[in-house]
């Protein structure tokens, strides 16, 4: 019999280990999975499996919803996902606490395995609405569910964050957190977001984009996606990126706009584009002179539909902190004109990548070619 014991509690040890092994500890990690529905900030209990801690909960956004919570536009900015058609969002800092903050916790599907190492993921992008950018963002395992029923900061250990720990202040693209973890033993729930004082935390006030339309956020408020948990041998194993951007180049391509007068609506477009800085979305000097034109096009053509469409350069689509770029500044353009009084319903957005390049030089100037907006009537 006690053989057979012993038998049994080294198989079920050895099952344990295999559970874990290359697969992802978070269940739902994309928030993919939805019961319920988006009606209101705080959603976050409609993703399967995830719940806040504190009693301001973190906003559910999906690609379900149209209004105010959906992907990849929503109330405090545009991104597409990371994956999927879902992500959630978080305030980790604001000014004197005037806006609480938001965290997001989960129960993993197994204990971690006392002095086991993990590798740890997950996701963050700042919304073009937050008024300020900080640090401080990571992860806190824990054997216990934090449930405080008030808007109280969790001061506990940070155990997981972006080894720079920097200021995320990119209104655009995914910015990777990814470090290694070793186990107590035990830890059965994972939550996100921002554990220290605000006296520890850096932040940055920024400036309100001149194109943004959706409602500022008095605090720094990040998106969040793909959350990952997974169990390795050797810190080699943990492929965690270099995210530095790296500027290839200061050089943005400028043309004079267009003179409309005695010019077909159709071609006055045509014949309109815009270019940007190397992983820029923001409008130069001369951008307002040719968008002038389009406003023009739009208003005195209230029959006529326009597709926008982004496009980036070869280096921007291979660097993970242009994700989506393309379609970031057809968005913006899009919005622009919006703010002018055009209605949405006549833009279609659309992202090219690098696919239909203006040149296929590869040098400096042939890149900033590539970097653009381009129009079309439909």
């Amino acid at each position: 019999m006690k053989k057979i014991t012993t038998s049994l509690l080294a198989l079920s040890v050895g099952l344990f280990s295999f559970g874990q092994d290359s697969e992802n500890m978070v269940e739902n990690p994309g928030f993919e999975q939805i019961e319920g529905k988006i009606k209101r900030e705080g959603a976050i209990s409609v993703a399967v499996g995830w719940m806040s801690p504190t009693k301001t909960g973190a906003d559910l956004f999906s690609a379900k919803v149209k209004d105010g919570f959906g992907t990849p536009k929503n109330f405090v900015g545009f991104e597409e996902p990371h994956g999927g058609k879902n992500y959630i969002g978080i305030r980790t800092f604001s000014y004197n606490d005037k806006e609480p903050r938001q965290y997001a916790s989960t129960k993993m599907k197994l204990p971690l395995r006392k002095d086991a190492m993990y590798c740890v993921k997950f996701y963050v992008s700042m919304a073009e609405g937050s008024k300020y950018a900080a640090n401080n963002m990571g992860i806190n395992f824990s054997k216990k569910q934090y449930n405080i029923d008030e808007n109280k900061h969790i001061l506990v250990p940070t155990h997981v964050k972006h080894r720079d720990n920097p200021v995320f202040n990119a209104p655009f693209g995914w910015d990777e957190v990814c470090a290694t973890y070793v186990a107590s033993g035990g830890e059965k729930y994972l939550t996100i977001g921002n554990f220290m004082s605000n006296a520890e935390t850096q932040n940055q006030r920024l400036k309100k984009m001149k194109d943004f339309t959706g409602t500022s956020v008095i605090a720094s408020y990040y998106y969040i996606d793909d959350v990952s948990v997974v169990m390795i041998d050797d810190e080699s194993e943990c492929d965690c990126k270099i995210k530095e951007l790296e500027v290839k180049t200061t050089y943005t391509y400028e043309v004079a706009a267009v003179n409309p007068e005695g010019m077909k609506p159709d071609l006055v477009v045509r014949y309109t584009e815009l270019y940007f800085g190397y992983a820029k979305s923001d409008f130069t000097k001369s951008d307002y002179e040719h968008l002038a034109n389009i406003e023009k096009v739009m208003t005195e053509n209230t029959d006529l539909k326009l597709t926008i469409t982004g496009h980036m350069d070869s280096d921007e689509v291979a660097d993970d902190n242009c994700i989506a770029l393309d379609k970031a500044r057809a968005q913006k353009v899009k919005e622009h004109l919006m703010a002018k009084g055009i209605d949405g319903t006549r833009i279609t957005v659309s992202g090219k990548g690098a696919d239909a390049p203006q040149s296929t030089s590869g040098d400096e100037i042939g890149q900033a070619k590539n970097r653009r907006v381009t129009f079309k009537v439909n």
